[in-house]
């Protein structure tokens, strides 16, 4: 295995598709494929990803994503006892309340199965000799597409039932060899009403976590990104210092986007927290360059020793156009080996 231990470079979420997807997802919709063609269409999708990945430089690689088809939509899909309610909206400008809801039906409290990480992490190590990491949904990102009222009364209420389920897959990936997990927390809004805070958050990311040992966790916190759209006002200041009582290894957070704002908050943590920060802005057209990343990695190191440093992007790159994708993550490449040989 290949990585870099200081200012590791790497992403959050899903890597950017081919523009052939958009030809080949309507026959895929429509029933064409039989089961080894849909094995072999996203095996395929996904070693052009990981591929990709390593020719743009980075150290710590994920398998893309893409089986997800989004960063919850298939493993939503996947849960029992939910019915499909239909977007409350389908014209306009695009808006939030275009995303189809899934009401829950029944309680969700002795899940065992949510989805085939192991599946995915094997796969991954087994085509990459960077340090893989696999990336799942933390239990409030879960509720984001689910009406719970019926069934639960609080979105932390339906948070905390899909627990147990999660640390079972947990405990697949470490049996697995996984050593890298990232638990991926967008601010998101509930469909339902929302009781989520800094305490919450912090109670919920324990139960995940709490026990597990060999295996390094982060929580990705972002504002969202609904087709390269914020879901949330852009404030971490909220939710720290609160959240610095999670039992997690560090937090992969948004900065590229925002002008490195808040960065300063990073002063106020244990200095062996890691910082995946993210630098990489998905939300625009613009391909930062190296000298772009250099000033922004000089200025996360007045915070993190290059150690405790990661150079991430701010959310998914599942919407970015897979050149301009290709350019950024080369170019963020580029900065942290520039930053490693002149400090």
């Amino acid at each position: 295995m290949t990585v870099n231990t200081e200012i590791a470079v790497t992403t959050t979420g899903g890597w950017a598709r081919p523009g052939w997807w958009d030809v080949v997802e309507p026959a895929e919709a429509a029933g064409r494929f039989g089961p080894e063609d849909e094995r072999e269409l996203y095996d395929d999708y996904c070693r052009l990803a990981i591929g990709d990945q390593e020719r743009c430089g980075l150290d710590i690689v994920t398998d893309g994503e893409h089986r997800r088809r989004g960063w919850i939509e298939n493993i939503t899909a996947a849960l029992p006892g939910l019915e499909l309610q239909p977007a409350p909206r389908r014209l306009g400008a695009l808006g939030y309340d275009m995303l189809d809801v899934w009401k829950v039906t029944q309680p969700l409290d002795d899940l065992t199965w949510m989805w085939d990480f192991v599946g995915e992490y094997r796969f991954l190590r087994a085509a990459t000799d960077r340090r893989p990491r696999v990336g799942m949904p933390g239990p409030y990102g879960m509720t984001t597409e689910l009406d719970f009222r019926d069934v639960y009364p609080s979105r932390k209420a339906c948070a905390e039932a899909l627990v147990p389920a999660l640390r079972g897959h947990i405990q697949e990936l470490l049996d697995a060899g996984c050593d890298y997990i990232q638990l991926e927390e967008p601010i998101t809004p509930a469909v339902a009403d929302d009781d989520r805070t800094p305490q919450a958050m912090v109670d919920v990311i324990n139960k995940v976590v709490d026990g597990f040992a060999g295996c390094t966790f982060t929580v990705h916190i972002c504002f969202g990104s609904f087709r390269r759209l914020p879901y949330a006002k852009r404030t971490y200041r909220w939710l720290f210092p609160t959240l610095l009582d999670a039992h997690v290894h560090g937090f992969s957070l948004e900065f590229g986007g925002r002008e490195m704002a808040e960065i300063d908050l990073v002063g106020q943590w244990d200095p062996g927290r890691i910082l995946s920060a993210g630098l990489v802005d998905i939300k625009t057209h613009y391909a930062e360059t190296p000298d772009d990343l250099v000033e922004r990695l000089r200025t996360c190191l007045k915070y993190r020793s290059p150690e405790a440093l990661e150079i991430s992007t701010d959310c998914g790159l599942r919407r970015v156009p897979r050149n301009l994708a290709i350019a950024k993550m080369t170019a963020a490449a580029q900065a942290a080996e520039r930053v490693r040989r002149d400090g």
